[in-house]
This record gives structure tokens, C-alpha cells and sequence, in this order.
């Protein structure tokens, strides 16, 4: 009796495209089996693929998955001083909920836990300032709209602190507690409390402004000699 192997060909098809690992990319804490070095603080670096889930607000454990060829693990984000993927790097941050409003904050965190996500990196290697971005993707906001926040901090601070560009750290009187920040580089220092255009802030300055004047003094500070 002969088969007719057609009638096996598209349950078989479906079955193997089924066991496929799914690979995406959506955030920096909504990624899985992505290709990524991961950096542990303990200097040993591994290649595998990276899994974690902390966009949702729903994986209290703060752990992260890596496949390698020859195992899986789950990683403490304690461990992991940060991951690259590609040209970027993403750093974990303790977000303090308290200090200001993020719009549809509830998307991306748990409350009464440690708020630790991994924010991008925007400035080199060993720079005086860092400035981050923390991007949370237009399919898990409400309003279905790309979302972006931004932190500063600075290398003498402990390795998870951020301070959001909006946060009491800045506002109000940000003249003053800026040019504060940075009175080791006197002509910055100056431009800010003498509200230089291009240099002043005010608290409810529109977002892109901020970012702007950030971005000029973050780059200005790290140039200075």
C-alpha cells in the first residue's frame, strides 16, 4: 500500500517552523535570545544569547537569562555590570519612583521592590558625565506611543545611581544646583548660573528642551580639561 507523503508535507512544515527559537529585540528589558557579550562585575565576560523580561514590571527576581552553547543560567542583576549588543551597551540603574512622575509608570515597574532596569548608554567609555536613555517601546504603553526617559550620572556616585533629568536633583533652582554639579569646570559652571542661552532650564521646560540642554552641558563638562 502506497502513502501519500503530501498529506504528511504541511503538518510537518508547521512543526518545525514551531521549534524555532524566537529572537527580538523590543527594549533594553524586553529582549529574549538576543546575541549579546554580557560583563560581569567580577571581569568575566560571556557570549550567548540574552533573555531578560523587566519591561512588564512582572519579574520581581531581577535575573537575567543567558543561553550559552554549552548551558543556561540565570544571572543576578547584581552581577552583571552591563551587556552590549551590537554597538550599544545598556547599564542597570535603581529607578527611584518617588523622586518624580514617568508617565505610565506602572507599565514598567512593581512598587515596594528595587526598580532596576538597564538603561543605554549615550557617552564613552570613561566619561566625567554619563548620560543614559531608558526606552520603553510603543506596544506597552497606553497610548501607543514610543516613550523615552533620560538619566544622568557620575562616575563617583554608586555604580546603579540615576538621576532623571526631571528629578528634585535639577528642579527647581536648576541654574543653581547644576552649575553646582559641575563647578570643577568653571566656564561650564559660569554659562549655567549666569543663564547663558542654551544653558537655562526651567522645571517645566518641554522634555525635548531639556534633553537638548542636556545633552550640550553632558558633552561640554566630559571635553573639559
Amino acid at each position: 500500500m502506497r502513502m501519500n507523503l503530501s498529506a504528511y508535507a504541511i503538518p510537518l512544515s508547521i512543526l518545525i517552523c514551531s521549534c524555532k527559537t524566537t529572537s527580538y529585540f523590543s527594549s533594553a528589558n524586553d529582549l529574549q535570545n538576543k546575541d549579546c557579550t554580557l560583563y560581569l562585575l567580577n571581569g568575566q565576560q560571556q557570549n550567548g544569547k540574552l533573555t531578560i523580561q523587566f519591561e512588564t514590571g512582572h519579574d520581581a527576581k531581577k535575573t537575567v537569562t543567558l543561553k550559552t552553547p554549552a548551558k543556561k543560567i540565570e544571572i543576578p542583576v547584581d552581577s552583571v555590570k552591563y551587556y552590549r549588543v551590537g554597538p550599544d551597551t545598556y547599564w542597570p540603574k535603581e529607578i527611584d519612583l518617588n523622586a518624580f512622575e514617568i508617565p505610565y509608570v506602572y507599565n514598567l515597574y512593581l512598587p515596594n521592590v528595587r526598580n532596576i532596569l538597564f538603561l543605554k548608554k549615550l557617552t564613552k567609555e570613561n566619561a566625567r558625565m554619563d548620560l543614559f536613555e531608558l526606552y520603553q517601546s510603543r506596544n506597552k504603553t497606553s497610548d501607543g506611543q514610543d516613550h523615552y526617559e533620560y538619566y544622568v550620572s557620575f562616575p563617583t556616585e554608586g555604580r546603579l545611581m540615576a538621576s532623571n533629568i526631571r528629578s528634585a536633583v535639577f528642579f527647581p533652582s536648576f541654574d543653581e544646583k547644576m552649575s553646582k554639579l559641575v563647578s570643577d569646570c568653571p566656564q561650564l559652571a559660569a554659562k549655567i548660573e549666569s543663564k547663558t542661552k542654551g544653558y537655562s532650564l526651567a522645571q517645566f521646560s518641554v522634555d525635548v528642551q531639556k534633553i537638548n540642554v542636556f545633552k550640550r552641558i553632558v558633552q561640554e563638562y566630559n571635553a573639559c580639561k
